[in-house]
Order: structure tokens, then C-alpha cells, then sequence
């Protein structure tokens, strides 16, 4: 404690731009601890094997990160203070360099407990379930109060980014939600004002070495608690820690918690959907939803019930919000599914864990339940070898690979094979792969219709999961050759047909790689014939107006790519006040006919680039008029090829958009006009024309990136915080309007998004205000 005091003293008493190094940046611990450096002034440089969504998190602000550990960095950096990730060996040359220069060294624990103590810190500890509880919580109560601030030890997808960290507002009177983990003794540096304790277990007894020091620094936890504690009735030993504490509070299954959990019986309908009651002392609470299956789940969700419900929160309002979360990266992430297979990755590295994710699974799973693990630490699979063994039962089968080190030396006698071995003497048959790039393909070769393949554990793992989902993927979208020789046959000459079309070419930003099959259908009960088809072999399609408000992927899109660019897509005739028109009409070409026809009211389309059927999907406005002001009915096609006609007053509109079509396609429109002269109509476009040149820039772009939040145009929220000109790559915010992303001709796609990570980001920093895409983002 007198460390971190000293830690404290120093982060409040050092001047801006103290430089800070952290090794082991990318990880989450480490990184949230850069956000908060970063929020406090200080120059972060660091360093990682790995360069992930963290690090560039980090690097849009301004951090420096270099992808491998170099003791000169030191030197470049000159850091007054080397912060490091547990999971960092000691002869780390960068902390050897550290020591040599006299550079005091500190563990990350150390830092975020230092943090920590200067606001109101309600912490979240136990051996398992502490990243998506944190997660849960942050969410919960920041839909429930706003400002919220968080550290989590994952990514949450939910959350606003950074996704494990957000500093949120300073009140003192706020809560602080952090995860603290165990895993080194880290505990001893936290002083929680409440504190909710999820259970503890037999783990990490490679630095513990027995379960009396695991039960000790929990209970020193609990002795350095100020305030409320919330802990499990369902752990084992939980009860006997909080005995005569009358500040501390149980919940969970067990019939004698103070807030009493009762699971309802699972809906096969609803495969992952959980719900349960909450009573407390016999008096009942409410229901309450949760998306994220399994037993564990419930009772870590009950917890965050439990402590809201004590600080007044209402039952119903917590409810509304806890129904809506949707959980955290690598904890039973769906990483690819379809009608054939189920892909889950997650980060269960414990026999508890694997048991309980397997069980949560195991109800959801139609067929067969295929476990592939990989050991994590020589010691751990050491130490629980037996349970190990045993923690697989509801699975039908597994699939082992070797041991993960994280840094450790081998044991002897203890690896993979091993295991496999004490798995085949506890009545199992598991299949050992040593290789990780071998091992996802026999298990890909290995696959049953229907199967649920369930990838489990800390370490490489996540990446097998990831390549075997994406070669599913792959073979999924592939267009066979069968097909485009039935396309070249079935459709009028007129239609194009082109694989591997470069797709930059054919979007307003020019940037973006090819389409593996693009084809401009010539009719539309080609275009019908072709939807159908392609539904029936489940290729997917995307449908390309004329490539503005779109960003494209450097990969490209995998799949058929549809253009209606046709003549017989285009086509315009008026009938009276109205004008009916093709979903490839240009948006100039209808503005241009109603001028003709001196029809009133579609002035504002001049200039807006793209085609009608665009407008419609994104209800394009301009100069304070909607798309849907002026469309009376639309005929449309669902993805089955299905001809519809429905009136506008059947649509659901809204901002920047009409749902319905982001699952079916318009073909053509009819939009009204007002009688007037030709004359006034004329100079009422030559003045929107002239306005919307003064103030939009001539250079290739997709146009508005961002949707206009309440309070403020985006374009001019970003040209208040400075950031016009801002540049990553070829790509830069253009100086005659903010909310334009433009090409100097050299950007790619990763530059355009890097771009808008950093506006994004800026904006909350600054102003609190999430700014959200108005493009579409496509491919990948």
C-alpha cells in the first residue's frame, strides 16, 4: 500500500506530457490504464507482440506502440515510469533496461488501484465470470444513469469505445465499476468503496500455491471494503468470509440468500435466452431477461440485479436495460453460423469454466457438441489434471492441442498428450493435435451437419476459432462456377457478368476492393431470377446503387455484387403531378424531368450523387427535404424475388433511413411533384446546386460520414474541435466541410475507417457525443 500511495502522489503531482511506457499494451488491463494516462495528460509510448483493436485504439490517440519488445525503446521513449502487465516475464528486456536505468517499475494492479482511489470505486472480483459481470454492469448502469465509468478486463461491443475503459464523468459522487483480478496477488492493492464477489475456486495456485492463500487475500479484500458487498450464497467458503459483516449481502440459488434466485425452465424456442426470478426474504421482485445462456450467467447478471436494486434503481427500469445486453468478446462468441454449422470461441480455460460454458451450450446445441481446447499454463493443467479430465462430459467431442505457455517453462510429464491421456482413463476418447494450423483444419474435415463446434481456453485458441469461421465463410459465399455459367445462359444479353470486379472504380470515395462476382441484371424478372437463385444456394448478395454513402472494404465483398445500372432500371416517364422512375435513376435525372414537367418540390435532389433506389434506402434529405416527402408508392422485391407494391403511409420511416430495405430491394418509385414554372423550379436548383458546391468539397468522397447527432451538425462538431485536415494515409477530413472524408487519391479503406475511429473518438472525448456512421461499411 505505501507503493501505491507513492504511485498515487505521483500520477496527481506530474506535470502534462509525462512520458509513461507500458509493456504489454494491447492487452486489456494495460490498455485501459493508457486511456486513463492519456485522460490525465501523460505521453504513452508501449510495446506488444500483438497489434490489436487496443492498440490502434491507443495509437488514434496519439500513443506510440511498437509490435515487439526492444530494450532501445527505453531510450527513445525516456519514460519517468514503466508500467507492465503481469503476464510479462522478468527478463523482458524492456524492463531489464528499465532496472538498468534506474526507471522504476511498476505492476499494472498497482497503477489501476492508485487511479482508482481518487474516485468512488465499486469493484467486481472472483475466480471466474469477472469480465462479463464488469461488462454487464458497465452497461446496465450507464443506460441507467449515463456517464459511467469503467475498466473491463474485455471487449464489450455495446459499450462506447474504447470498449474495456471509459473515464466517463469526474463527479466524485459517481461510480467507478473495475474489474480486479486475483490472478497475482493484486487483490491486496484495492481499497473498493462496494464490492461484489462472484465466487472463488481452486485457480492460479501457481502463485497462490494453496487454497488457505486464496481464501486470505480474498479476505483481505473484503477487510479493506468501505461500504456494501454483494457476494455469492452458491460459493463454497463465500458464506463463512462474510459471516457477522453487516454490510455484506447474498444473493444466488441457494435457499438461503438474501435475494434468492429462481432459474425458469429453459424455452427451446429461445435457445439463448435466459429467465429468471428474484425474490428477496420471500418478497418477490420481478422477471428479468438475460441474452447470455448457462446457470453462471444468471447468477453473475443476479449480482448486478441485486447491488442496483440496493441503490435504488427500480426492478422494471433494470430490467428493461439488462435485456438488452448482449455480452463480451470470447465469452460464447458466435463467431460463424448457419444452417450447416455453429462456430462459438471462449475464453473458459478452467474445469469450472469449461463445465459450466459447455452445460450453457449443450442446451442450445441441436446435434452433436464439439469441444476443441487448449491447455492454458504448465502449472495450472498440472495441479487440476484430474478436473480437467472430467469437465468434458456434456460434450460429444474433444478435440486437445498443445499446451499454452504463457511464458512458463515446461514441467516434465506435463503437456496435451497427457491430458488426453488422463481424459481416455476417465472413459473419454479425445483427439490430440499438437499443431494449432493443423488442428482447426481435422476439425473442419471433421464436421457433421448440424455440429456446434465450441473453441475454449486463454491463449492461441481464439485464432483457430477464427480461421476455421473464416474458411466456413469462405466456402459459404463462394460463387460455384455451375452458377455463373447458369447466369451467362438464363439472362438477356444485355446483362454484364465479371468476377473479381474491382469495386473502387465504382464508388464515389474510389477506394475498396473487387466484388467476386458483380452482375448488372438487364430486367427486372432477371433480377427477380437471380435473387431467388442465389437464396436458394445461400450466396449472399449486396446490391450497389451508384457507390455513394458506401464504403467498401479493402478485401472487397465476397458473393454476388448487384448493380441496377441497366437501362431498363433507369427509366423515367411522367403521368401528370407525378413522376415514375427506376431504382437506377440518378437522383440529377428525376430533378432534371420534374424541371421539364415544371413540377415543384424535388429541387434538393440536385447534386445529391447516387441513384433513386439509394435515396430510398437511406431516405436521402438535403436543404431541410426527405425523400419520403415526395414518394407516394414504392414496388420493391424481397430477397426470395418477390414482387410488392406498398404506399408510403404503410412504410416505417425514419432519419437517414427506411428499414424495410435493408431486406428488400426497390425497383421503382412514384414520387409527386407541385405544378409550378419551369423557370422557378430551374433557379431554385441553380441556387441548392450553387449552395451545395460552396459548401461540399469537389473531391472524391461518400459524402456525410456521420448521422447529425441532437445537439449539433457533425460537420460543424468536428470543425469545432479542430479536426479538419486531420489525415491517416491518403485519406483526410476535408477542409470545406467537416463531416466529409476525402480521397487525395492514394487512401484505402483501412485509412478511411482508421480516420473514423479517431473523429469517433474525439468527439466523445470532447463533447461526450458518440458520433455514429451514416455510410454504409461493407465487405470483410
Amino acid at each position: 500500500m505505501i507503493l501505491q500511495e507513492r504511485v498515487r502522489n505521483w500520477f496527481l503531482q506530474s506535470e502534462p506530457g509525462t512520458p509513461v511506457y507500458l509493456v504489454g499494451i494491447s492487452g486489456c488491463g494495460v490498455s485501459c490504464l493508457g486511456h486513463m494516462l492519456l485522460d490525465r495528460g501523460f505521453r504513452v509510448a508501449g510495446s506488444d507482440i500483438t497489434r490489436n483493436g487496443n492498440a490502434r485504439q491507443l495509437e488514434a490517440r496519439g500513443a506510440v506502440v511498437h509490435r515487439e519488445h526492444r530494450a532501445r525503446y527505453l531510450t527513445d521513449c525516456r519514460p519517468e515510469m514503466v508500467i507492465y502487465s503481469s503476464a510479462i516475464p522478468r527478463d523482458n528486456p524492456e524492463l531489464q533496461e528499465a532496472h538498468r536505468q534506474g526507471i522504476p517499475t511498476v505492476r499494472r494492479a498497482t497503477c489501476l488501484a492508485a487511479m482508482l482511489s481518487t474516485r468512488r470505486p465499486v469493484c467486481v472480483a472472483g475466480m471466474h465470470g469477472k469480465t462479463t459481470t464488469t461488462g454487464l454492469f458497465s452497461y446496465v448502469l450507464e443506460e441507467l444513469e449515463g456517464g459511467t465509468s469503467y475498466a473491463v478486463g474485455g471487449e464489450v461491443p455495446q459499450l462506447a469505445f474504447p470498449a474495456a475503459y471509459r473515464s466517463g464523468r469526474t463527479d466524485e459522487k459517481l461510480w467507478f465499476v473495475a474489474e480486479v483480478d486475483e490472478s497475482d496477488g493484486g487483490l491486496q492493492e484495492f481499497v473498493p468503496e462496494d464490492l461484489v464477489l462472484l465466487n472463488i475456486d481452486n485457480e492460479h495456485l501457481d502463485y497462490f500455491v494453496s487454497v488457505d492463500r486464496i481464501h486470505a487475500e480474498f479476505e483481505g479484500l473484503i477487510g479493506r471494503t468501505r461500504g456494501e458487498m454483494i457476494y455469492c450464497a452458491d460459493s463454497s467458503g463465500l458464506d463463512r468470509m462474510f459471516a457477522g459483516r453487516s454490510r455484506a449481502v447474498s444473493y444466488g440459488h441457494h435457499p438461503g440468500a438474501d435475494y434468492r434466485i429462481g432459474l425458469k425452465p429453459f424455452d427451446y424456442k429461445q435457445p439463448g435466452i435466459e429467465c429468471f426470478d428474484l425474490w428477496h426474504r420471500g418478497d418477490y421482485i420481478g422477471e428479468f431477461v438475460l441474452q447470455l445462456p448457462g446457470r453462471a450467467n444468471v447468477s453473475n447478471a443476479a449480482s448486478v440485479v441485486v447491488w442496483l436494486l440496493r441503490k435504488g434503481y427500480g426492478a422494471r427500469q433494470i430490467a428493461d436495460a439488462l435485456a438488452r445486453f448482449r455480452g463480451v468478446r470470447r465469452r460464447q462468441d458466435v463467431l460463424y453460423t448457419d444452417s450447416r454449422y455453429h462456430v462459438i470461441d471462449d475464453y473458459a480455460h478452467h474445469p469450472t469454466e469449461i463445465r459450466e460454458t459447455i452445460r450453457a451450450i449443450r442446451r442450445r446445441a441441436p446435434r452433436r457438441l464439439v469441444a476443441v481446447f487448449q491447455p492454458h499454463r504448465y502449472t495450472r493443467t498440472e495441479r487440476l489434471m484430474q478436473q480437467f479430465a472430467e469437465s468434458f462430459d456434456d460434450a460429444d467431442k474433444v478435440w486437445l492441442t498443445e499446451i499454452y505457455s504463457a511464458h512458463e517453462r515446461p514441467i516434465p510429464g506435463v503437456s496435451g498428450q497427457v491430458l488426453a491421456e488422463a481424459m481416455i482413463a476417465s472413459g473419454r476418447e479425445p483427439e490430440f493435435e499438437p499443431s494449432m494450423e493443423q488442428l482447426w483444419q481435422r476439425v473442419r474435415e471433421d464436421l457433421h451437419t448440424g455440429d456446434v463446434v465450441l473453441f475454449l481456453g486463454a491463449g492461441e485458441i481464439t485464432r483457430a476459432g477464427h480461421q476455421m469461421a473464416a474458411s466456413l465463410q469462405s466456402s459459404k459465399v463462394k460463387v460455384p462456377e455451375s452458377f455463373v455459367d447458369s447466369l451467362k445462359r438464363d439472362l438477356g444479353p444485355e446483362a454484364i457478368i465479371l468476377r473479381n470486379e474491382p469495386l473502387a472504380k465504382r464508388t464515389t470515395l474510389r477506394v475498396g476492393g473487387p466484388a467476386e462476382l458483380y452482375v448488372e441484371p438487364s430486367t427486372p424478372e432477371d433480377l427477380s431470377w437471380i435473387l431467388r437463385e442465389a437464396g436458394e444456394r445461400e450466396i449472399p448478395v449486396f446490391v450497389l446503387g451508384r457507390g455513394s454513402n458506401v464504403l467498401i472494404r479493402d478485401c472487397g465483398i465476397s458473393g454476388i455484387v448487384l448493380s441496377l445500372s441497366q437501362p431498363g432500371f433507369s427509366s423515367l416517364r411522367v403521368e401528370g403531378e407525378r413522376i415514375v422512375a427506376g431504382a437506377g435513376c440518378r437522383l440529377r435525372n428525376l430533378s432534371q424531368a420534374a424541371r421539364r414537367a415544371g413540377l415543384a418540390g424535388l429541387e434538393f435532389l440536385e447534386g445529391i450523387p447516387g441513384s433513386l433506389g439509394g435515396a430510398l434506402r437511406m431516405n436521402a434529405g438535403a436543404m431541410g427535404a426527405w425523400m419520403f416527402d415526395v414518394v407516394e408508392r414504392v414496388r420493391f422485391l424481397d430477397f426470395r424475388g418477390r414482387f410488392h407494391e406498398r404506399a408510403t403511409e404503410d412504410l416505417f420511416i425514419e432519419y437517414r433511413g427506411c428499414p424495410l430495405f435493408k431486406d428488400h430491394l426497390a425497383i421503382e418509385a412514384v414520387v409527386r411533384g407541385e405544378p409550378s414554372s419551369r423557370e422557378a423550379v430551374g433557379e431554385r436548383m441553380k441556387r441548392y446546386s450553387s449552395k451545395r458546391w460552396e459548401s461540399q468539397p469537389a473531391a472524391a468522397s461518400a459524402g456525410c460520414i456521420f448521422k447529425n447527432p441532437d445537439d449539433i451538425p457533425a460537420g460543424k462538431l468536428i470543425e469545432e474541435l479542430g479536426l479538419k485536415g486531420t489525415r491517416v494515409g491518403g485519406a483526410s477530413v476535408s477542409d470545406i466541410h467537416g463531416n466529409f472524408i476525402v480521397n487525395d487519391g492514394n487512401a484505402t479503406a483501412e485509412d478511411v475507417l482508421g480516420l473514423i475511429e479517431i473523429l469517433r473518438f474525439k468527439a466523445w472525448k470532447a463533447r461526450g457525443i458518440e458520433l455514429k456512421t451514416e455510410i454504409q461499411v461493407i465487405g470483410g
